[in-house]
């Protein structure tokens, strides 16, 4: 009987393909998930091979030491186009420090890299643990001192500046600086760790990013002095200063642990602000009242013997290694230079990560009347041209 034409048999070519359409495709399947693992990111990166990592420095806390209400306690009108800068300004470049430490996690060898504020990028090895320190290498005034592993410090040089208060070693005001230390980083071999990038010539790159933030080892002070009963029948008693001196305070800061040093100095600042007149002023005492004002800018490493964040943080009592004395070189109106001191130590310990200092001065009590009117000493060469004879005859030696 033919067959039916409604259910055709197939050919015997066509049943011969058909057993090896089984096979291909099980061969295509294979292939393509060997394809497919060949993309996947391998498990583990060589032991002890070179990678690199990437430290981002994006978030720069640069004004919580204040406190909270430091805009409030200054009460000099502080204009900063024509003053300067009130606060801390944001650095521009930054020097990375990479130390290699040992099974003891002692710091041995060690690598510098300059970056941008924004970070860089070192090569290190996997597998290992390093201690990262980072600061900003845009300063000028700044000494480092290191031994390459246990100590990295911060100073300034001495000067013999005017000083306003008691005899201490004067010394520079430091710049702006700006830091962080990271502790025992591990740099694991594991790919899962890692963000893969591709290289400007096609090849990958295994990055392990860090973020640093950086916090001032630098503090700022504001000393702001109050002048009541300023004014008689001839004028006003003071008009200004000459520089303003605050002692007791710390010679430089360690830039593992952040401790300032324990030796006390002085720091002159003669950039004094100029006098503002019948201004209203809120005094400690928490009284109002009209006086006149002016104020000065100072950057310090803070009061001696101490760890600036971690007191601010902490927010225990600060016991300081001397007192802190803050000296004002009074202009009276005929122009002499009257020193005043006052104690402020309790208001450092109020305040050891900057902030405002305030200064209250009774013009009729606390200057003498007898000053008022002194006449400023004579410090030029006051002979006339017609004091001159018409020849000089002298005898010297060469």
């Amino acid at each position: 009987m033919a067959p039916s034409t409604l259910n055709p048999q197939p050919s015997t070519k066509v049943q011969r393909l058909r057993r090896h359409i089984a096979p291909i495709a099980l061969v295509m399947m294979v292939i393509a998930t060997m394809l497919a693992s060949c993309q996947r990111k391998p498990l583990h990166l060589a032991q002890r091979g070179n990678v690199s990592f990437t430290t981002a420095v994006v978030d720069i806390h640069l004004d919580f030491l204040w406190g909270e209400h430091w805009e409030e306690d200054l009460q000099y009108p502080w204009n900063e186009e024509e003053h300067g800068r009130l606060g801390y300004t944001e650095p521009w470049g930054i020097r990375s420090i990479v130390y290699l430490l040992d099974e003891e996690k002692r710091r041995t060898e060690y690598l510098t890299r300059n970056m941008s504020k924004e970070g860089g990028r070192v090569n290190i090895a996997t597998k290992e643990h390093y201690d990262m320190l980072f600061y900003n290498n845009d300063t000028e005034y700044i000494i480092l001192t290191t031994d390459g592993s246990t100590y990295y410090d911060a100073t300034t040089r001495s000067n013999s500046r005017t000083s306003y208060t008691r005899t201490y070693d004067g010394y520079n005001q430091p710049d702006q600086l700006f830091g962080t230390l990271l502790n025992d980083i591990y740099i694991s071999d594991d790919a899962d760790d890692y963000e893969m990038e591709y290289s400007e010539d096609g090849s990958i790159l295994h990055v392990y990013r860090i973020n640093a933030t950086l916090r001032p080892y630098t503090l700022i002070y504001l000393y702001q002095v109050i002048v009541l009963n300023n004014n008689d029948k001839e004028g006003a008693r003071i008009t200004g200063a000459q520089g303003i001196t605050a002692n007791g305070l710390a010679r430089g800061v360690s830039l593992f642990t952040r401790t300032t040093d324990t030796k006390a100095i002085s720091l002159t600042q003669d950039d004094v602000k100029p006098m503002v007149t019948n201004q209203r002023v809120h005094l400690p005492c928490g009284h109002d009242t009209i006086g006149d004002i002016f104020a000065a800018r100072m950057q310090t490493w803070g009061l001696p013997g101490i760890t600036p964040i971690l007191e601010v943080t902490r927010g225990g009592e600060v016991e300081p290694v001397d007192s802190t004395f803050v000296g004002v070189g009074l202009t009276l109106r005929s122009g002499y230079t009257y020193v005043m001191q006052k104690n402020v130590t309790e208001q450092m310990k109020e305040r050891p990560g900057g902030g405002v200092i305030t200064l209250v001065i009774d013009a009729a009590k606390e200057i003498p009347d007898t000053l008022i009117n002194r006449p400023a000493p004579d410090d030029g060469f006051g002979a006339s041209v017609s004091a001159w004879g018409n020849s000089i005859e002298a005898d010297f030696t060469i």
